[in-house]
C-alpha cells in the first residue's frame, strides 16, 4: 500500500511499498486530486527505495494512466532511489511527462526535501518583459 503525508500546503511524500497493486493508486486518488483541486498545481516527494516493481501488467498499466492523467497538474517530484536501475527509469520518465524530475539516493533525502518545499520563485526566477 502507498504512503501519503502531506508535508507542505501543496506538496505530498508518497512512499511506495516493495510492489506497486493495482488498487493502490485508488485509494490515494482522492488525497492526489484533492490537492490539486485547492492548489491547481502540486509537488511530490516519492520515496520509492524500497520499490522493486509491480505486481502484474494491470499494475503497471495502472500506475500509468494515473501519472498521464494528472502529470499536467504536477509541477515537481523528486524521487529517493534505492536501485540503480530507478536512476534509469527516472531519466526514461523525464522525456514523457511535464514536471520536473529529479532523483536522490536516500542519503540526500533531506535535499531532495527542500527542493521539493522551495519557493518556486527562487528556483526559476521571472524574466522581465
Amino acid at each position: 500500500m502507498l504512503k501519503i503525508e502531506v508535508i507542505s500546503a501543496s506538496a505530498m511524500k508518497i512512499t511506495a511499498p516493495k510492489k506497486l497493486r493495482a488498487d493502490d493508486f485508488l485509494q490515494i486518488a482522492p488525497q492526489i486530486d484533492s490537492l490539486i483541486s485547492q492548489h491547481g498545481q502540486i509537488r511530490l516527494l516519492i520515496d520509492a527505495s524500497e520499490f522493486g516493481g509491480w505486481e502484474n501488467i494491470i499494475a503497471f498499466r495502472d500506475h500509468i494512466g494515473f501519472v498521464k492523467s494528472r502529470q499536467q497538474r504536477v509541477e515537481r517530484i523528486a524521487v529517493i532511489v534505492g536501485y540503480k536501475w530507478q536512476h534509469w527509469l527516472v531519466d526514461a520518465v523525464r522525456m514523457f511527462v511535464h514536471p520536473t524530475v529529479r532523483a536522490y539516493e536516500k542519503s540526500r533525502e533531506v535535499e531532495a526535501l527542500q527542493w521539493i518545499v522551495a519557493n518556486s520563485d527562487a528556483i526559476r526566477p521571472e524574466i522581465p518583459i
